[in-house]
């Protein structure tokens, strides 16, 4: 392009120094040569813009179809883990409506209690939104809706499961806590410790609240997110 655009500039010098034409026929071969490099020029950048948009765009189609697999893993791993948080909670129930008698019992027949132990980590997928975010490109995506949902679910949704698992983690250590603190007593005192079941009935109802995060909040949020991305990579 830049040789073309010198070639017909110096066809506008030399129609300038000849001598044999008029003014009028030079000032018409001019017009026609900067008429021909506008042109060449416009349709340049224009061809540029329309490749680099294409290209653009392919790397949009090829992150939606990431995404969607990391949204249908987000599913999968929010039904991993709100069962982790039934079981869980069953056994905390257990062991707070276990009498002082039964309690005893059990000791006596030299049985023991099972705590149940399940620690969240993390649960959701990001990868592949960070970097795409990171590297300045979601303005890529042209569906202002999609985009909005998907920033929504990453910075709204995502972060709301990661604090509602921390604050279950942390009441679920303090558990931790007192039986390390009550080691040298008998697990029959622990577990009749009114501060010790209080704690355990806080885990219960954050595992309850979480259960209701995860199928209230985040999941429907994913499936209509999953059904955006859908209808975009159909168009």
């Amino acid at each position: 392009m830049q040789e073309e655009v010198q070639k017909h500039t110096q066809k506008i010098y030399k129609t300038v120094k000849n001598s044999e034409h008029t003014l009028g026929e030079k000032v018409k071969e001019i017009i026609i040569e900067v008429f021909i490099i506008v042109f060449a020029v416009t349709l340049s950048i224009w061809l540029h813009s329309w490749s680099e948009h294409n290209h653009q765009q392919e790397e949009v189609a090829v992150f939606l179809g990431n995404l969607k697999n990391d949204l249908q893993n987000d599913i999968k791993n929010l039904n991993i883990e709100k069962q982790g948080y039934v079981e869980s909670n069953m056994g905390y129930e257990k062991i707070l409506a276990l009498t002082p008698l039964q309690l005893d019992s059990i000791y006596k027949s030299k049985n023991k209690v099972s705590f149940p132990i399940y620690s969240h980590g993390q649960v959701m997928n990001i990868g592949n939104y960070e970097g795409f975010k990171s590297s300045g490109k979601i303005g890529y995506i042209e569906n202002e809706k999609l985009k909005q949902k998907i920033l929504n679910y990453y910075q709204i949704s995502v972060p709301s499961i990661s604090e509602v698992d921390k604050m279950y983690n942390n009441f679920l250590f303090k558990c931790f806590d007192k039986m390390i603190e009550n080691a040298d007593k008998s697990e029959e005192k622990l577990y009749s410790d009114p501060k010790f079941k209080k704690t355990v009935e806080f885990v219960i109802k954050l595992g309850k609240n979480n259960i209701r995060v995860y199928d209230q909040n985040v999941k429907p949020m994913a499936i209509e997110l999953i059904k955006e991305i859908e209808k975009e990579m159909n168009k």
